[in-house]
């Protein structure tokens, strides 16, 4: 009766103890969630306020775009047009820096609170901002109403707007790095709170197997020992012997399944740093693309409409206007290689209409800067659009083979596809190149560039769960074939 009593009254220690271990546990693991849901939450505010900083450099640079063109007399424009474009510029300029200031983007229904620093910063570019926004309107109210000293006033606010339009710029840039310094730190305060909570629910946790587990297998051994001489011995060892023998093949699959589930893990993670890898190439594409588009290609614009200018306005001799066509044909060529660049890096049509139509359009561009190859594109598909992870994939492993094609192949043609079947994607660029032994092409060193090029196809296709096979032959070709699954539902 005493040994019974015993038994239950140690039962009830170890229950409450593993019920009190695994609160613990379940209360930091759900403490940290809410941490990390917090933190998701503010990152996502601060992306807005980082972004809606950022437009504030475009718009400043828009403003000063468009004063220069109502500004100069000579440039035959649609002033009405370009007097709303400029007041719809200043009014949403203005909104976005009262609200960056605030910390209030009342059109999303975000709120943060901006640290003291960001305030001191927004106190400093405030006098800038009014300069700014006070030249332009006054050179609209000139245009609207000229006088006779309109020029001479118009001029020295186009001399006040640029000058702190420059100032406006440097000051925002400092102030969009201070908002992502403060991000960054938030997130490292975060990521020491959840080491913090790692560490405390390990130390709960070996405190639970000394305390709770050990003991109890303790006893249990005891128990099992007690019964063991109560039996029969002969029966009772040979039910212990499959026992353990039956323990040991559940251990060894149990240590097969977490072997494999280690394996899927890992090639799993490594999967998705890849993905993000890819990603940040992605945004880092379209930043330069951005870059080269807005400020490059307009400062080559402004220098080829003073070039032009210069044109008329004086007398050249016969050398001199050599040589100022050749700049400006310099000057075009320029232009155009600029726009090509930021194409390549990414081309906008094809986030607005689609990755047929992208790829339409590279096969053209390959066409025409070839007199020997012929470049074909097909497709059945019509207006399907697919997620932006599978049309960026798809249209990189194109790029890239035609850009192998045309470097080593020398093929005759090319030929594109793209096929939708059964909720299949089918990419297949074929060229009558002469070809390539692919086996001893994998031994190639990896500083090779045509290696890295088939490398980056095949892992950008297994991001998208696709598969990509290559398939060559000396003086017959070369086959690459995508197969994509689609998901069920459509983005």
């Amino acid at each position: 009766m005493n040994h019974t009593l015993l038994d239950k009254n140690i039962y009830r220690k170890f229950t409450r103890l593993y019920i009190i271990a695994l609160t613990i546990v379940a209360f930091l693991s759900i403490l940290g969630q809410v941490l990390v849901q917090i933190m998701i939450h503010n990152q996502s505010n601060d992306s807005w306020i980082i972004n809606y900083a950022g437009r504030q450099r475009f718009q400043s640079q828009a403003i000063a775009k468009i004063t220069l063109i109502l500004a100069d007399r000579g440039n035959q424009v649609d002033t009405a047009f370009y007097r709303a474009e400029l007041q719809k510029w200043i009014r949403s300029w203005s909104k976005y820096h009262y609200a960056l200031k605030s910390g209030k983007l009342t059109d999303l229904q975000v709120s943060v609170k901006n640290s003291q620093e960001i305030q001191r910063m927004f106190l400093d570019i405030e006098p800038d901002f009014e300069a700014v926004r006070r030249s332009a309107r006054n050179i609209q109210h000139e245009l609207l109403y000229p006088g006779p000293a309109s020029k001479a006033r118009i001029d020295s606010d186009i001399t006040f707007l640029l000058t702190h339009e420059r100032l406006f710029l440097q000051k925002m840039e400092m102030i969009v790095a201070q908002y992502g310094e403060e991000a960054k730190a938030k997130v490292d305060h975060l990521r020491s709170i959840e080491l913090t909570l790692l560490i405390i629910t390990l130390v709960v946790l070996l405190l639970e197997a000394l305390f709770v587990f050990r003991p109890a297998v303790y006893k249990l051994r005891q128990t099992i020992l007690a019964l063991i001489d109560a039996e029969y011995h002969t029966r009772e060892m040979n039910e212990e012997l499959k026992s353990l023998n039956q323990s040991l093949e559940e251990t060894r699959e149990e240590l097969v399944a977490a072997t494999q589930l280690k394996y899927t893990r890992e090639i799993e993670e490594q999967r998705m740093r890849t993905a993000y890898v890819i990603q940040g190439q992605e945004e880092e594409r379209k930043r330069l693309a951005r870059d080269l588009h807005d400020d490059l290609g307009q400062m080559l614009t402004a220098l080829k409409l003073g070039i032009e200018n210069l044109d008329g306005g004086a007398e050249w001799t016969p050398k001199g206007r050599k040589r100022l066509d050749d700049i400006k044909q310099l000057i075009a060529q320029t232009i155009s290689e600029v726009r090509m660049v930021s194409f390549n890096l990414m081309p906008s049509v094809l986030n607005d209409f689609g990755i047929v139509s992208a790829l339409r359009l590279l096969t053209s561009q390959v066409d025409a800067s070839s007199s020997q190859t012929q470049v074909l594109f097909q497709s059945n598909i019509v207006e399907e659009r697919f997620s932006k992870e599978i049309e960026i994939s798809l249209y990189r492993i194109a790029q890239e083979a035609l850009n192998n094609a045309m470097k080593y192949a020398e093929a005759d043609s090319i030929k594109v596809e793209l096929l939708l079947k059964r909720k299949m994607l089918y990419l297949n660029i074929v060229d009558d190149g002469k070809g390539f032994n692919y086996s001893e092409f994998q031994q190639k060193t990896p500083k090779d560039r045509a290696y890295h090029g088939l490398i980056h196809m095949k892992e950008r296709a297994r991001l998208i769960n696709g598969d990509l096979t290559i398939s060559s032959t000396i003086d017959e070709g070369t086959q690459i074939h995508v197969i994509v699954p689609l998901p069920t539902t459509k983005k």
